[in-house]
């Protein structure tokens, strides 16, 4: 049983804050559900026979490459979407998933996929910004190429 919050901290979702949050995630499954559905007429269909001119050609991949990677994103957002939903029946859905701790209306609503508290996302967000990366082509790091 989730333990009742303290004065200042955040509380869990209550049944109301759960079904508005519920309705605009089907909100925005349904308009990519549409968008996509509007786009499949028109998408993929490039013929060289419309365009003589190279230059043409190339702008016409460019937008196409541009429209397969927003395209990619709506799907990965819908896998989120589904996901949360998920987590809705069954009863976790604005629970951090890693401290347990309740990630709060405000944030769950600002981004509706959240599976994170602020403070758990926030250091997992520092861990990985210091991170040492490496050069994939000398094998050194970016510190040492700078000395």
């Amino acid at each position: 049983m989730p333990r009742r919050a303290k004065k200042n901290e955040v509380a869990f979702l209550n049944k109301t804050q759960i079904k508005e949050l519920k309705k605009l995630l089907l909100e925005d499954q349904q308009k990519i559900i549409n968008t996509q559905n509007e786009k499949d007429n028109s998408f993929y269909s490039l013929n060289k026979d419309d365009m003589p001119d190279p230059v043409d050609e190339a702008s016409a991949n460019i937008q196409a490459s541009q429209e397969l990677r927003f395209r990619n994103r709506e799907i990965f957002y819908l896998k989120k979407i589904k996901k949360a939903l998920e987590r809705i029946e069954c009863g976790t859905y604005g629970v951090c998933e890693e401290c347990e701790e309740p990630i709060g209306f405000n944030r769950q609503k600002a981004r509706l996929t959240a599976e994170k508290c602020i403070l758990c996302k926030e250091a997992g967000e520092l861990t990985e910004n210091m991170s040492v990366r490496r050069s994939s082509s000398m094998g050194k790091t970016i510190s040492e190429l700078g000395r």
